[in-house]
């Protein structure tokens, strides 16, 4: 009798992490129990069996990160406080979903403007784009001082490299990353802070230092509690979307997801 409750209560904690039907919310790291981190490489071919495996499309993927990103950074810093927000995008992925996080931020009451310096010439991201201009985002042809930026904006949003970037920061953007590192306004890196490795975190003093970090899918590396605690990094994971096959390949352990929140705190 005692081994069968045992069992039952096992596959209760499972099923709670598989669907985020659990009651409780995660936190912080220790109350989260052991959350799996994963590789660039993982990260990587997690992505790709969700495109091919699942059929998920990159536009529907980015809509949701994107929507959770926005979830994640208005439950931190309310637009009732932070009336305005800079949302700066890069030319992949991320960017994408910085676009998304953007549109979704008007909805929730902030005054937002997109810079975007490397744009990429392909329809989803061309869409994604207007549809920001046609929900009042201001679109930033140049990128303002930082005096400046400081002065109009109270909060950034980095979306400007994800997992796949790799050293050295292409001279173009440079003075994006330099804004978001330099400004003292809080920021919001987007799956993975700009300019750190994957795996190990900031690489120098200089890195950049974000206030919150939403991880999309599952937590990377770089986001273990140990790198994200020299920082006082709040940290919320997004992307309520993995099918329970992927987290079964992956072996991965994630907090579940509190009521019907897309973004849980860890």
């Amino acid at each position: 009798m005692i081994i069968q409750r045992l069992i039952g209560s096992a596959l209760v904690l499972r099923i709670a992490n598989l669907f985020g039907t659990g009651v409780m919310a995660c936190n912080n790291a220790t109350k989260c129990g052991n959350i799996n981190y994963l590789s660039q490489e993982n990260a990587a071919a997690l992505d790709q069996d969700l495109f091919t495996e699942y059929k998920f499309s990159v536009d529907q993927l980015m809509e949701l990160a994107g929507l959770s990103v926005a979830t994640a950074v208005a439950k931190v810093y309310p637009s009732s406080t932070y009336k305005s927000a800079l949302v700066v995008c890069g030319p992949g992925n991320n960017g994408g979903d910085g676009l998304v996080a953007a549109r979704h931020m008007t909805l929730f009451g902030y005054k937002v403007a997109i810079y975007y310096p490397k744009r990429t010439p392909k329809p989803l991201y061309e869409n994604l784009l207007l549809q920001c201009e046609k929900f009042g985002v201001t679109v930033l042809q140049s990128l303002p001082p930082k005096e400046d930026v400081k002065k109009e904006y109270k909060v950034l949003v980095d979306a400007l490299f994800g997992f796949s970037f790799k050293p050295p920061v292409r001279e173009a953007l440079k003075p994006a990353l330099d804004v978001l590192i330099d400004s003292g306004l809080p920021v919001c890196s987007v799956d993975i802070p700009s300019g750190w490795d994957v795996e190990k975190g900031p690489q120098s003093e200089n890195s950049l230092q974000p206030n919150l970090l939403i991880s999309l899918s599952a937590p990377k590396l770089c986001a273990k509690p140990e790198i994200l605690s020299k920082l006082n990094c709040k940290h919320y994971l997004g992307g309520r979307f993995l099918p329970p096959g992927i987290i079964d390949k992956y072996n991965l352990t994630l907090p579940p997801y509190p009521g019907q929140d897309q973004v849980v705190e860890i």
